[in-house]
């Protein structure tokens, strides 16, 4: 090989390693996650299975607590957050945010109880864990509850417990009579003789797990967005068609057991949202609730808090994608 070959091989080697990466590269994002859940298995699956790369994304996605998460969108730390009902919150409150799609349209929580009580009007005078005032589990039973007949604040004694984990340690301690649990926590309950009351997502759509995005990501990469939706709704697809794999992946992402992830896949298949939209009175009921929190009186549009225009030509695009094959 001639030095002038040597030369000029070096010199193509070293431009191309300090060449800036072209807008075919891989595009780098970061989405904040309250952690691995059902809700949220979507977006692990279009990981490993090369969805996003498909899209042109490299994504990387980060848990935290939900308030951290919002905070951390609002200051450009990550690109996405996944807690719907807290992007709605912060948008209804005036912050710069939007929901660009939904997950999770149908909350993943059952209402749990000592076995004595058989039904939501016995919850009356009873004392109940929930995670916090106007959380996502506090609204939801709020809604089944008043559909029962019962008034939510006065009939019942909610006590704020926390996380699941602290809601299912208050019921088998006996220091409540009810409570509302999430996989796997209503399965361990149930196989410690204590009652399903109620799966609550079969009464109500609820934006649980979502894509939260800044108003000027809208503005400046439209294409990012419907790309990343895009992803989702492949594993969304893939998931619902492959069951066996799905939960194999369940049991290695949530280090659970098979009959735990049989039955997180068939809630998830149940509520996992195909369209990536929920209902204007589902997200109304986040808005009002925000409202009430707030202690404010002011009328404001759905428009301010979500924008379903990505989920639904990213829905057309995976749909003329099938077509094509």
């Amino acid at each position: 090989m001639s030095k002038r070959f040597e030369f000029s091989l070096f010199v193509s080697l070293f431009l191309f390693l300090i060449t800036p990466a072209t807008s075919s590269s891989v595009e780098e994002i970061k989405i904040a996650s309250t952690g691995p859940a059902v809700s949220t298995l979507p977006l692990e699956i279009a990981t490993r299975k090369g969805f996003f790369r498909d899209e042109g994304l490299e994504v990387l996605t980060i848990t935290m607590r939900t308030n951290i998460a919002v905070n951390a969108l609002l200051s450009r730390n990550v690109d996405y957050a996944t807690p719907s009902t807290s992007v709605i919150k912060a948008a209804t409150g005036g912050l710069a945010v939007k929901m660009v799609a939904v997950l999770q349209g149908r909350p993943d929580y059952f209402l749990i109880a000592r076995k004595e009580i058989r039904s939501i009007k016995d919850l009356k005078g009873k004392r109940v864990a929930i995670g916090s005032f106007g959380a996502p589990a506090d609204l939801a039973l709020r809604a089944v509850v008043n559909e029962e007949g019962l008034d939510f604040d006065r009939d019942l004694v909610r006590l704020q417990m926390g996380g699941n984990s602290a809601r299912y340690t208050s019921l088998v301690a006996g220091a409540v009579d009810a409570t509302v649990l999430s996989p796997p926590f209503n399965l361990q309950a149930e196989k410690a003789g204590y009652r399903d009351l109620l799966w609550l997502g079969e009464r109500l759509e609820l934006p649980l797990a979502g894509l939260g995005v800044r108003d000027e990501t809208i503005q400046k990469n439209p294409k990012q967005i419907l790309a990343t939706i895009r992803a989702v709704f492949r594993a969304i697809a893939f998931a619902k068609a492959n069951p066996e794999e799905t939960m194999r992946m369940l049991i290695d992402w949530l280090r659970v057991d098979r009959e735990v992830a049989a039955k997180s896949y068939e809630l998830g298949k149940r509520s996992w949202s195909e369209g990536g939209i929920v209902s204007d009175a589902a997200v109304k009921v986040v808005v009002d609730q925000s409202l009430l929190e707030l202690k404010s009186k002011d009328a404001v549009s759905l428009d301010k808090v979500r924008n379903w225009t990505f989920a639904e030509q990213a829905q057309r695009d995976v749909a003329n994608a099938r077509l094509a094959r």
